[in-house]
């Protein structure tokens, strides 16, 4: 909460720093909700098919927003992206899967089972479209299902991935986010345009040492020179700022983050509480990392929120609410 506040406030963004001051209130209350609220309840019938109605409803909901921006509902000067909070469904229904068909997996059929749980949300999340939340989606999924196959079948699979991907690029794609790729695999292709924001990621980078130019010292993120640097690239931005350094200390408290829900899951005796945080761990895994190699230039910028450090309250909100209801499962451990 400081490293994204103070980052916040050296931008100068004083207005999103106290809105940010505020989303990350409601948060902690989400988070110390689960101390006290048994979110077991998720996995009773009625609330289980609930949530899945009203995951994919909203998503279909912001389809008819007017405007030309399909992802965000805007209410009172807020801003609300169904995509972030339409995961705990997701969410759900892998975990009710992995539940009872983990060992079905080996099975091919099982797992275009699984698959198709994820079709839908890919499919309203692309018609958006928000190719990078399409894309976190389908990380989410792959890293789960990952764990449970055969080096074969991760041969075969990562086949049929690269398949689509061309038929992706050959019919869906657009020709602004094909040129993202072209860019990110050539620069020098369109440097002040198409190119512009990688470039002046690099350049961030290149400026900055292990304890980078000093708070309030950054040229290129504080004076507007890279774009983004309250939202997707906080990271490089802080980086510029605090250097090398405050990317590892960062890195030291998800890794803190992701070890206890490894040991919640280790420990858990309720197989639907156990698998919940096994997805929960590799959701968070699959956001750090794409977030973080996008921050260093050596993947396609696709739009992502840096987790518990970018600007916005849809991501931090479930994100810290996701927290809270690990805690909640984890008192379940015998």
């Amino acid at each position: 909460m400081l490293i994204s506040l103070t980052a916040l406030f050296s931008l100068g963004k004083i207005d999103l720093f106290l809105k940010q001051f505020g989303y990350w209130v409601i948060g902690l209350i989400l988070l110390v909700s689960g101390l006290f609220i048994n979110y077991r309840f998720l996995f009773e019938k009625h609330y289980f098919y609930l949530t899945i109605f009203a995951s994919l409803l909203i998503l279909v909901l912001v389809l008819f927003v007017p405007g030309n921006i399909k992802s965000w509902f805007s209410i009172a000067g807020f801003s609300f992206q169904p995509s972030e909070f339409s995961k705990l469904g997701l969410f759900l229904l892998l975990t009710s899967f992995l539940t009872y068909h983990q060992a079905d997996l080996i099975n091919p059929f099982y797992l275009f089972l699984s698959f198709s749980y994820l079709l839908p949300y890919l499919a309203l999340i692309i018609l958006q479209p928000d190719w990078g939340m399409a894309l976190l989606y389908f990380l989410i999924w792959l890293l789960v299902v990952l764990t449970f196959l055969s080096r074969k079948e991760i041969f075969f699979g990562f086949f049929v991935l690269a398949l689509i991907f061309v038929i992706i690029w050959l019919f869906f794609l657009k020709d602004y986010q094909k040129q993202r790729i072209l860019i990110f695999l050539n620069p020098d292709l369109d440097p002040l345009k198409s190119g512009y924001n990688l470039r002046q990621i690099r350049i961030s980078l290149g400026t900055s040492d292990f304890w980078g130019k000093g708070v309030g010292l950054g040229e290129i993120g504080r004076l507007g020179f890279l774009p983004s640097a309250h939202t997707d690239f906080i990271l490089t931005f802080l980086i510029e700022e605090r250097g090398l350094f405050i990317f590892l200390f960062y890195s030291f408290f998800i890794f803190i983050i992701l070890r206890e829900l490894s040991k919640g899951e280790r420990f858990n005796k309720n197989p639907l509480m156990r698998n919940f945080i096994f997805i929960v761990y590799q959701y968070l895994l699959a956001k750090y990392l794409i977030t973080t190699l996008v921050n260093f230039g050596i993947f396609p910028i696709i739009g992502l929120p840096v987790p518990f450090l970018s600007y916005g309250g849809s991501h931090l909100i479930f994100d810290l609410w996701l927290l809270g209801m690990v805690f909640s499962f984890s008192k379940e451990r015998v």
